[in-house]
């Protein structure tokens, strides 16, 4: 009773520093809006001032909801699992976890966005797209171990431990696609047949499945060294506990 209190009341503390971290992101994005309001008197409309000054980097806090999604489901899944409810309500929860978990880590590649953008200064911007990459990414692995907790309560530990490699072999894959193809995870769904096709033109050319393969393993790997670190900080938690 008291490991199961302790961990719940673990979970609660994770969950306060995230939704925490989150806000901040929020307030940055609203403050970077804010800034650039303020020189841009003759602008009348919210969508003249989209134009006029590009890119708000509102699509941080979308990208920051979508990361929120495979870390919900994980939690759904272990909770589903304690419940002892039927395999096909867990089975549809880890397929959402996984085909969201990629949007999770995803915030790192919105990198590339970053530019000297007046009246912003460099260095606001470089703390903004920190803070969101680095909420994301632990989104991310606190989903992974999540998952991973509640598939060795199920399945032997080797199997767990494939099925959370493989997902993060998929994550990576998954980040190229949306951000060189384009893909939203939604697609699976909404449009399998033209991501399909897609997927064939990338295995079926030379040069697209070198990029492919290349940018999904080092994302791939960056993912899998973050993890590892995660699990060591956590089992050396659970070790001074005990």
């Amino acid at each position: 009773m008291n490991t199961h209190k302790s961990q719940a009341e673990h979970h609660a503390g994770l969950f306060r520093m995230l939704t925490l971290a989150t806000l901040c992101c929020g307030m940055l994005v609203a403050g970077r809006l804010w800034l650039k309001w303020q020189t841009l008197p003759e602008i009348s409309s919210w969508q003249e001032f989209v134009e006029a000054r590009g890119a708000t980097y509102l699509f941080l806090i979308w990208n920051l909801f979508l990361a929120w999604i495979p870390y919900f489901a994980a939690l759904r899944f272990s909770k589903l699992q304690s419940q002892g409810s039927g395999w096909f309500s867990r089975a549809f929860c880890f397929c959402i976890w996984l085909l969201f978990l990629p949007n999770a880590p995803y915030i790192i590649t919105d990198f590339l966005h970053l530019g000297h953008k007046p009246p912003i200064p460099l260095w606001y911007d470089l703390v903004l797209l920190f803070a969101c990459a680095s909420t994301g990414l632990l989104l991310g692995l606190l989903s992974l171990y999540n998952m991973h907790q509640a598939l060795r309560r199920q399945f032997s530990k080797v199997f767990a431990q494939a099925i959370i490699l493989t997902s993060i072999g998929l994550s990576g894959f998954g980040i190229w696609l949306g951000r060189f193809q384009r893909w939203n995870s939604w697609d699976a769904i909404a449009r399998p047949d033209a991501l399909l096709l897609d997927l064939m033109n990338t295995l079926t050319t030379w040069h697209e499945l070198v990029r492919a393969v290349g940018v999904s393993v080092l994302l791939s790997g960056i993912l899998l060294i973050g993890y590892g670190i995660l699990v060591a900080i956590m089992g050396n938690q659970t070790t001074a506990k005990s």
